[in-house]
């Protein structure tokens, strides 16, 4: 049976938060981008790039067979490649007490966002894995050694930069991942107790983590969370007016990236946060839906996880900015200025697009 066309339906939210994303960040950049280049374009001007970029990237995606990535030479060369990135990055120049970006010009690359896609199709291409074409699968612990094994091998390298809270993210999404992929829960939870002890060891020993999670605990509002709340107090119901919000005038830090969701909530009110929301939740459902229609196994652990990853980081954002989370400094899916987030998500949309044309009834790519 020949593939199907992408489910469109999927594009639908897609579209509308790029396009209220650019939107928003003409609006919030303006003031910061004419502080630091002279010209009140130049964030919407490297945001509208990456897009365009993005966009092509998705579209390629879309029509690449997903199985291609399993390849075990592209996902060897997928591996090295960003381990040599992860390297390499720690001769980079320091950023606000870390060293996560390369920077070409204006331009700036943070190699542990391809990390995170790139374990997740090691994940699903290792817990699919069968012995031979309509073979039983391999037993779990000849599957779990090279996951866990990647797992390691990128946690110590992103903790190095530091980044601490990347290498939590990676950690849960695998775990998800595994959980999907049948692994007993058992082994999960033994998984994660013997973890635990070194997640409190890494935040007891360093002293900005500890201080975050305790002000978090007692409530003790940092001047970025108070003012992510005016903002969003501002806005009411309808908000001030597309592109009249004043917090984004050096008094809300990161108005057009971690809190454009504040932005978006003080000038468009809470109408447009509650369209945000909708939008978000009708693409995560569809998403999930389409995915369990696929009959391969690794078809839909690769697409879950690929939802998963996107899901988190726009719970996570949103949570912060409305304070119910302590700060990590993520950008939110497809709205936040950042060339880099931008086309990883977008390249994720084009796997998810390209797997949702093997839906029920295609068995050209199962396992």
């Amino acid at each position: 049976m020949n593939p199907r066309k992408p489910d469109f339906i999927l594009c639908i939210p897609l579209v509308c938060l790029i396009t209220l994303g650019l939107v928003m960040v003409r609006s919030a950049s303006g003031f910061q981008s004419l502080a630091l280049y002279k010209d009140p374009n130049a964030i919407f001007t490297k945001q509208l790039v990456a897009l365009i970029v993005g966009l092509f990237g998705l579209l390629v995606l879309a029509k690449i067979p997903h199985d291609f990535y399993r390849r075990p030479a592209i996902l060897y060369f997928a591996v090295i490649v960003v381990i040599g990135l992860l390297i390499g990055v720690k001769f980079q120049p320091v950023a606000n007490g870390a060293q996560r970006w390369y920077y070409i010009g204006s331009f700036g690359f943070q190699p542990s966002d391809l990390a995170k896609v790139v374990l997740i199709i090691f994940t699903a291409a290792f817990s699919a894995r069968v012995k031979g074409p309509q073979g039983p699968a391999f037993p779990w612990t000849q599957r779990l050694v090279p996951i866990i094994g990647l797992l390691t091998v990128f946690s110590i390298l992103i903790l190095w930069q530091p980044d601490f809270g990347t290498t939590v993210i990676l950690i849960f999404i695998v775990g998800v991942m595994l959980f999907l992929g049948g692994l007993p829960f058992r082994f999960l939870a033994l998984g994660g107790l013997l973890l635990l002890p070194l997640v409190i060891g890494l935040v007891v020993t360093e002293g900005y983590r500890m201080k975050r999670i305790l002000d978090f605990s007692d409530k003790k509002e940092h001047y970025q969370i108070t003012q992510s709340k005016i903002a969003l107090g501002a806005g009411g119901l309808t908000g001030v007016g597309l592109g009249e919000g004043k917090q984004k005038l050096h008094y809300l830090p990161e108005a057009h990236t971690d809190f454009i969701f504040a932005t978006i909530g003080e000038e468009l009110g809470f109408i447009g946060s509650s369209f945000v929301l909708l939008m978000y939740l009708w693409f995560f459902s569809r998403g999930f839906v389409v995915m369990s229609r696929v009959e391969s196994g690794y078809s839909q652990l690769l697409g879950m996880g690929l939802l998963v990853l996107l899901l988190t980081q726009a719970l996570i954002n949103i949570s912060v900015t409305l304070d119910l989370f302590p700060n990590k400094g993520l950008t939110l899916p497809f709205l936040s200025a950042g060339g880099t987030s931008l086309m990883i998500c977008l390249a994720c949309c084009g796997i998810l697009l390209n797997i949702s044309r093997y839906q029920v009834g295609d068995n050209r790519m199962a396992t």
